[in-house]
């Protein structure tokens, strides 16, 4: 496990500092809706991974994840030519994608069925209210992911 969260969080850094990198050349060969979509996802993908570790215990790991989740945000400004007239499709975006790949990636981590739904956080209480059935579940994140995938692309990219 720790071969692969380090693995994980080297990975993420790479991207960070190329995007860093390629921000002072005149020509970026990484398109912006690109860089965008790794920096969200990743962002998401190490604060889902961090709480799941804390949850099972494990909170040196998830703490770090969580810190490195806040980085890539708070970094994101430096690292993206943000357009500040386009600023609602980030939002959107940003939202899409957590509300796609965020419980996934918990559930995963804590070794929990994909669907299943806590009752802690006022978003679970609210899909317990909701009550989907796993395949409903699935498919409004598979429209949130390709939402949050196609604003980038289509909107922040041009």
């Amino acid at each position: 496990m720790k071969k692969l969260l380090i693995t994980l969080l080297m990975f993420v850094l790479t991207i960070g500092v190329n995007a860093q990198y390629l921000k002072t050349e005149k020509q970026s060969r990484i398109p912006e809706s690109v860089k965008v979509i790794i920096l969200y996802t990743g962002a998401i993908v190490l604060d889902a991974v961090g709480d799941g570790l804390c949850d099972d215990g494990n909170k040196a790991w998830g703490h770090a994840l969580n810190a490195a989740s806040v980085g890539i945000l708070v970094a994101s400004p430096f690292i993206l030519d943000i357009q500040k007239d386009k600023w609602y499709w980030y939002l959107l975006s940003y939202v899409s994608l957590r509300v796609a790949l965020f419980d996934p990636v918990y559930n995963l981590t804590r070794g929990l069925p994909i669907d299943y739904i806590g009752d802690n956080s006022i978003w679970d209480k609210g899909m317990q209210e909701f009550n989907p059935p796993r395949n409903a579940q699935l498919w409004g994140r598979s429209v949130f992911l390709v939402v949050g995938l196609t604003i980038p692309l289509r909107e922040i990219g041009r």
